[in-house]
């Protein structure tokens, strides 16, 4: 699978990826908005065994975003049930952040899960969810603005992060119809 734009590619992950993937699953800076502020001090063997999981998959996707061929980060998806996929984003590289390429990752992930070439072709998707937490403001401002996501709400000290402390977390769903124009 490959989803490409101008600049953009979206490819599956591969054991090629392990290194660059292990690298920022490791940095605190790029992990802390999933819990690990310490990153997750994981082996490359483990990176290896997950990636090679993904890409064994029917169920659930890892990728690679690249831009203008160099990785920049990830994007996830999995299904929850046959017409729902969660879906997760990353721009790991800090230079690529803030440079309105997020969006267009988003945009281009769920024309993939809702086309009927894509996931939609083995999987009535209807809607696709997601969650992110309540201090990473930028990203509820894409969700809302620029992707015109619904938000569901908000799930207060919902879950600890790595070092105990409490995190909120804001959840998200955008339908077909909606993204698509239909609604």
């Amino acid at each position: 699978m490959c989803l490409m734009d101008s600049e953009l590619l979206l490819r599956g992950a591969g054991e090629e990826d392990v290194k660059v993937l292990n690298a920022w699953w490791n940095e605190g800076a790029v992990m802390a908005h999933a819990g690990f502020p310490d990153g997750l001090n994981q082996p490359l063997e483990e990176t290896l065994r997950l990636v090679r999981a993904y890409a064994a998959s029917a169920d659930h996707g890892l990728w690679i975003i690249l831009h203008r061929g160099t990785p920049i980060g990830e994007s996830s998806w999995q299904l929850v049930d046959s017409a729902t996929a969660r879906c997760g984003w990353k721009i790991c590289e800090a230079d690529y952040q803030n440079r309105g390429l997020g969006p267009r990752v988003i945009r281009m992930t769920l024309s993939w899960l809702f086309s009927d070439e894509g996931l939609r072709a083995r999987h009535p998707i209807t809607s696709v969810i997601w969650d992110t937490n309540l201090n990473n403001t930028r990203a509820q401002l894409v969700y809302e603005h620029k992707i015109g996501a619904e938000r569901l709400g908000v799930r207060e000290n919902s879950w600890q992060d790595q070092r105990g402390v409490w995190q909120s977390a804001v959840d998200y769903r955008v339908t077909r119809g909606r993204f698509m124009g239909d609604t």
